[in-house]
């Protein structure tokens, strides 16, 4: 007996993922991407279709960085960095007292639109924007703004040309003062000494009185000033009245929660897949079981009844997996002898009985001569799913009684041995001496012995086989089976030197998602007292046999050996 079973790290490597690797992961959990994108598609869609419509109107106004409305003054109104002079105007633009500006020229009971400005790129160009839901006045508003924020920079200009003008005029009036006062001192003079008085305030009189012209003529200069001052600015475009919205914007809107929900449902697809350990292809499982061969992929094909779909659908596409199967192991038959192979799962439910039924029919319908073995005594499923009767089978026959052999009318060469009565210690029985000289008894009169065991994380009923027969084939469900089950059960098989044969991918095409029992996934196989409840649920029934027992088939008993 040679041992396959290649040496199965608790650890395995990292595979480096590839395009094909991230594009079956999309795929297998499209409905999470597709639900996604349909979440945040309608969602962002629907509020954009309850929102009110919002026009934008948009004035343009030239900021004058440097004072150009005065003659004389010397001085500018802006500072030595015109883009910062622009950001400084767009400030004010946007400033409370425009605002209130607005309300009163416009005459309004409430607040204005908000405005908003920018600058046009390497212009002294403001954009006034203002948006409202109605047009009209969003049109107004932006004009209204342009034109408040010319009246107070107006305003504020004139304000600072009056109180210099008021400086100077004081200033001229003092120089006038101090005028008059050396002209009272000349004519109160005596006239002996008016000539000499006159002589002595000459220069200081025609100093004051030159300062005074100088001021005088500053003063003048102001007051032309202040009428050309025009505030700084002025209209480049008027605004125009918006003939759509532009929000909402129910079409963009939709295009980017598309791309969103895509992304978002691709980060969900790769964190569920992340998060589910479970095997869903055969690249899963080759990886999982340390590059054990995947011997057959059997998708999901549920029979008509309670049958085999060997029986029932002999040219079904999953009967094809199953010939495919009988083929590799004829195949590895070529190199040592595998007459006897055990059918196990790591758990219930996993389609171990469906594979056993299946591959001895297929055995049976090329030829060989096959029995099919019921050792899984914890929870036999063979009698039901051939409609046989539950009789002395292979419980009383370790037990040195005897028990029947049954024919299975409809497929030649075919016969099964039942489980018989469940007996209290199936693990002692199944690993003892009787177990393996019934085992050389089969092989010795038929051509294949194939053998349905228990799961064998929750009993050791499979694993004690296991060092009695010639092969064994470790079937996984798609979807269901997790890489650490199926790491605990190679692990356990290692342990004895098991002649791992390969494994069996069941129900591929299944989408449906197993949930996992409250027992930590043994489904209830927690040794004699608790096995049960292992199968009893539709589910698992439904995972093992593939349909409800319909009592179609007739068996025909032969004399008991």
């Amino acid at each position: 007996m040679r041992d396959t079973l290649p040496i199965f790290m608790s650890e395995q490597a990292e595979r480096e993922l590839n395009l094909r690797d991230y594009a079956r992961v999309i795929a297998r959990r499209k409905w999470v991407v597709a639900s996604a994108i349909i979440v945040v598609v309608g969602a962002a869609v629907g509020l954009s279709a309850r929102q009110s419509a919002v026009y934008e109107s948009t004035a343009q106004m030239l900021v004058k960085t440097r004072n150009t409305d005065t003659v004389f003054s010397s001085t500018g109104t802006g500072s030595g960095d015109p883009v910062r002079a622009v950001q400084n105007e767009i400030r004010v633009l946007e400033s409370q007292p425009v605002a209130q500006r607005v309300k009163a020229n416009l005459k309004l009971s409430s607040p204005p639109p908000g405005v908003r400005g920018s600058v046009e790129s390497g212009t002294d160009v403001v954009s006034v924007r203002v948006r409202s839901g109605d047009p009209t006045v969003a049109r107004v508003s932006a004009d209204a703004y342009i034109e408040a924020y010319i009246e107070i920079k107006r305003e504020q200009s004139v304000s600072g040309l009056v109180s210099a003008g008021a400086e100077l005029q004081k200033k001229v009036t003092e120089l006038q003062d101090q005028i008059d006062a050396i002209d009272k001192q000349v004519n109160d003079a005596p006239p002996a000494q008016r000539d000499a008085v006159i002589a002595s305030t000459a220069a200081p009189r025609r100093i004051l009185v030159d300062q005074q012209a100088l001021f005088k003529q500053r003063l003048d200069q102001l007051q032309v000033d202040t009428a050309l001052i025009t505030g700084g600015a002025q209209i480049v475009h008027p605004a125009d009245k918006p003939l759509s919205p532009i929000e909402p914007t129910p079409v963009r809107t939709g295009a980017l929660a598309l791309v969103v929900g895509l992304l978002l449902g691709i980060g969900l697809a790769f964190l569920l897949d992340y998060l589910d350990d479970s095997i869903h292809t055969t690249e899963d499982l080759e990886a999982a079981t340390g590059g054990l061969p995947v011997l057959a992929a059997v998708p999901l094909d549920v029979p008509p009844n309670n049958l085999p779909v060997a029986i029932t659908r002999p040219g079904d596409y999953a009967v094809e997996t199953y010939r495919g199967l009988r083929t590799g192991l004829q195949f590895l038959g070529l190199e040592t002898e595998t007459h006897v192979i055990q059918i196990t799962s790591p758990l219930a439910g996993e389609g171990k009985t469906t594979t056993a039924a299946n591959l001895a029919v297929v055995f049976a319908q090329a030829g060989h001569r096959v029995i099919l073995v019921d050792a899984d005594m914890r929870k036999p499923r063979l009698h039901s799913m051939f409609a046989l009767g539950e009789g002395a089978g292979l419980s009383t026959a370790l037990l040195g009684e005897p028990y029947a052999l049954l024919t299975y009318s409809v497929i030649p060469n075919l016969d099964v041995l039942c489980a018989g009565p469940l007996p209290p210690n199936p693990s002692e029985l199944l690993g003892s001496r009787q177990m393996k000289t019934l085992l050389n008894a089969l092989a010795a009169d038929y051509e294949f012995v194939i053998v349905d065991s228990a799961p064998i994380l929750p009993v050791s009923d499979s694993v004690t086989l296991a060092t009695l027969v010639e092969g064994v084939l470790l079937v996984a469900h798609a979807g269901r089976t997790s890489t650490k089950h199926i790491g605990h059960a190679l692990t356990q098989l290692q342990r004895v030197q098991a002649p791992v044969l390969g494994t069996v991918l069941n129900r591929q095409a299944s989408k449906r998602r197993w949930g996992r029992s409250n027992d930590g996934g043994y489904g209830g196989y927690g040794g004699y007292g608790g096995y049960s409840t292992y199968g009893q649920s539709g589910d698992e029934a439904g995972g093992e046999s593939g349909g409800e027992a319909s009592g179609e088939a007739t068996p025909e008993r032969a004399t008991p050996r």
